[in-house]
């Protein structure tokens, strides 16, 4: 919903632009939102987000693997949580491999699907996990429960760091919005 709203605070960016400037303001404006939202990658980010890749495509194999090769000998609930460890690794290795081809980093898109997919992989974790306890209680039960919850927590922090990113990002757009109004007001008086 909120990325709904920027991307339509945007557009009447972009139409507001292409009815009152001058070409060489509209580029400079549209150079000046990209570099806001996109990030080229570094050397660095490029191995974080390629080990990502393959530690996502590795873990969805070993995991579907198992469940392929191990058919009568799991317990249903075990291979359910497998199959869901699958799609968790194909679907964070999709994520890093698109961001790799493109090179960047989109701050709003890329960073808000990795956000709620850590958040949403972690709370059908966290469902999982207390499914476990349940069908096995002791003392483990009571470790996996705290260790779920630390992870839920973990997971909460992500999202609100990136909810406090998106704002800074919509209060950086206004202020481009404003100096923009503020050139066009400065040639208009010209």
């Amino acid at each position: 919903m909120m990325g709904d709203q920027s991307k339509r605070f945007s557009d009447e960016l972009l139409a507001l632009e292409q009815t009152h400037t001058s070409a060489a303001l509209r580029e400079q404006h549209r150079r000046q939102m990209e570099a806001l939202l996109v990030r080229p990658l570094t050397l660095p980010q490029r191995l974080l987000h390629a080990l990502v890749a393959t530690a996502g495509l590795v873990g969805a194999g070993v995991c579907a693997s198992l469940v392929v090769s191990e058919p009568d000998t799991l317990p249903p609930l075990t291979r359910a949580v497998l199959m869901l460890c699958a799609a968790f690794g194909a679907s964070w290795s999709l994520w890093a491999a698109g961001v790799l081809r493109r090179g960047a980093v989109h701050r709003r898109r890329d960073r808000g699907a990795a956000a709620r997919m850590a958040f949403g992989f972690t709370l059908v974790t966290v469902g999982m996990v207390g499914a476990l306890a349940a069908a096995s209680p002791g003392p483990q039960a009571l470790t996996m429960l705290g260790v779920s919850l630390a992870l839920l927590v973990t997971a909460a922090v992500v999202v609100l760091l990136h909810a406090i990113e998106q704002a800074e990002l919509r209060g950086r757009e206004q202020m481009l919005a404003l100096e923009l109004r503020l050139v066009e007001r400065a040639e208009a008086g010209r």
